[in-house]
């Protein structure tokens, strides 16, 4: 198989006190993971899961949209009150 490796030459700056980054640094330490690699992992986490409820909210809208189409009121009943 012929995978193609990702290319990570882009960088991101966080700006921390002292404090925080001697937090980040100890933290990362006791789980034993790169400091770099576990803030990219966290970003990462957040990025997905902000696109899926973008998803999610795109879907819920087109069901809603059928469902008072085909007048569908129980439906929309219980999207109301969930």
């Amino acid at each position: 198989m012929n995978k193609k490796d990702i290319v990570r030459d882009e960088y991101i700056r966080i700006k921390m006190s002292k404090e925080e980054k001697a937090l980040w640094l100890k933290y990362c330490e006791e789980i034993d993971i790169n400091p770099t690699r576990y803030a990219r992992n966290i970003l990462m986490q957040e990025a997905e899961c902000k696109i899926s409820k973008v998803f999610g909210k795109v879907v819920i809208k087109g069901y809603k949209h059928y469902c008072e189409i085909t007048n569908n009121h129980e439906a929309l009943a219980r999207m109301k009150s969930d």
